[in-house]
């Protein structure tokens, strides 16, 4: 029989049809609510609203060793990182919907792929899940299969669910959003939808660096349940990079972000205190 890698089976977990159950609890846990937590969603109902920004200038030229004694790349260590920063922060799985606090089941990440570097149309959203134990090679792994995949012919869900809703008139897209907002507001929004969706995810991650970019103070989304975007600018030769971070604030307490900056930042900046 043959064996898959971690990377491999994580792979086929991403893009395979589960059976799970059609609706309810797909990729949310409540969570308790503090009185001033109710008060806060009342006054900023919507992500936007809560918004907070930063950004955080990384200077790592230890990674740029590291990177190339281990066979790695800037971006996936850097979802890698994103990775061991969640499972030592459990806030930041955190998303606000209904005026309710939730917690992430899944680690997801979303981002956007090019089928061709040289097309600016051809950009793919895609959506995959890292599993608690990855290692930055396995990270790296699932990344490339995701980029073969994204570049081969085949379709992601995402794809279909993009090319179905762009084919709807201006009023009936409304009124299906309206209805959307409704059903996942109760929890009642098909899990076909929420597992094609890529704003159904716990962050959204863009690496502007890879097209000569800058990192910019993106907004968040209203729809879904993405709490956090972050824009990764060019990583130079000298390991210096710019990370910009945008928040609903609503999801912690300021001193919770800090620290979840702090351990992102040490990740980058002290490759091999954390992986040995």
């Amino acid at each position: 029989m043959l064996k898959l890698t971690f990377a491999q089976q994580c792979f086929f977990d991403t893009i395979e049809a589960h059976e799970y159950p059609k609706m309810n609890h797909y990729d949310r846990l409540k969570v308790n609510q503090e009185y001033y937590d109710r008060v806060e969603m009342l006054i900023m109902p919507t992500r936007n609203e809560a918004a907070i920004f930063t950004t955080v200038h990384i200077h790592a030229p230890k990674l740029v060793t590291y990177l190339k004694s281990n066979g790695l790349r800037f971006f996936p260590y850097v979802l890698y990182s994103c990775l061991k920063t969640v499972n030592k922060h459990p806030n930041l799985k955190r998303f606000v919907i209904g005026h309710k606090v939730y917690d992430h089941k899944r680690i997801l990440i979303s981002t956007v792929i090019k089928r061709d570097i040289e097309d600016e149309k051809s950009n793919t959203f895609v959506k995959f899940e890292l599993k608690e134990n990855m290692t930055t090679h396995d990270v790296q792994g699932l990344l490339d299969q995701l980029i073969d995949h994204t570049r081969s012919e085949k379709k992601h869900d995402t794809d279909q669910l993009m090319r179905f809703l762009s084919h709807l008139p201006t009023f009936v897209f409304s009124i299906a959003l309206k209805i959307a907002s409704f059903l996942d507001k109760y929890d009642l929004l098909p899990n076909a939808i929420i597992k094609s969706d890529p704003l159904h995810t716990g962050l959204v991650i863009a690496n502007l660096g890879s097209i000569k970019g800058q990192s910019v103070s993106h907004h968040l989304f209203n729809w879904g349940t993405c709490s956090m975007v972050i824009t990764i600018g060019e990583f130079t030769a000298s390991g210096d990079v710019d990370v910009t971070f945008s928040v609903d604030e609503r999801i912690a307490e300021g001193v919770a972000f800090f620290k979840a900056i702090d351990t992102f930042r040490n990740l980058l900046e002290n490759p091999d205190d954390f992986n040995g």
